[in-house]
């Protein structure tokens, strides 16, 4: 099972690596984490400061990421905004939860609707500042927290099916 899922790590990070070449490693980057694949976008690269509108510079990005979502459908997508702890509050977003929220709708929207990637697929969360990655301490920590991550998630029960494990025969965790 542990080697169904570095295969799937392995080739799902390869794709988007070659997919996302061109683009700076300080505005993008793709770790694998308990066989996720994480693709972390920057605030500068997607959006202008307090907008959840998608930049055009930030669409190519996610563009060139759904080709990939596109080719393989055992995969599922998480989107997630994240915001630094400054607060928010304009007569669009309340608050970092509303910001952190439209930013992964957005994104979703672009995934699904302009890049045809099926929307079963494809969710989205808003986590406000709740999952910092740097201290909130300084202007670049801050910068840093201002992301997107788009999760890629493998099909569990299509890998299952891959090794010979019924889904309904799986251990549960108590």
């Amino acid at each position: 099972m542990r080697n169904t899922f570095t295969s799937f790590a392995a080739a799902a990070t390869l794709a988007v690596s070659d997919a996302l070449a061109n683009f700076k490693a300080d505005d993008l980057t793709i770790t694998e984490r308990d066989g996720k694949i994480y693709v972390s976008l920057s605030e500068k690269l997607l959006f202008a400061s307090g907008s959840a509108k998608v930049d055009p510079k930030g669409a190519v990005a996610v563009g060139k990421l759904a080709e990939v979502l596109r080719a393989n459908a055992d995969i599922n997508v998480m989107v997630e905004g994240h915001t630094d702890s400054i607060p928010i509050k304009t007569s669009r977003y309340t608050d970092n939860w509303d910001l952190s929220t439209a930013r992964a709708v957005s994104t979703v929207r672009l995934l699904t609707t302009t890049y045809s990637v099926p929307p079963e697929r494809v969710q989205a969360a808003g986590r406000s500042q709740y999952q910092p990655i740097a201290s909130n301490g300084n202007v670049e920590d801050r910068a840093r927290n201002r992301r997107t991550e788009i999760i890629l998630v493998p099909k569990l029960d299509e890998l299952f099916e891959l090794v010979g494990a019924p889904v309904g025969d799986l251990p549960t965790s108590k």
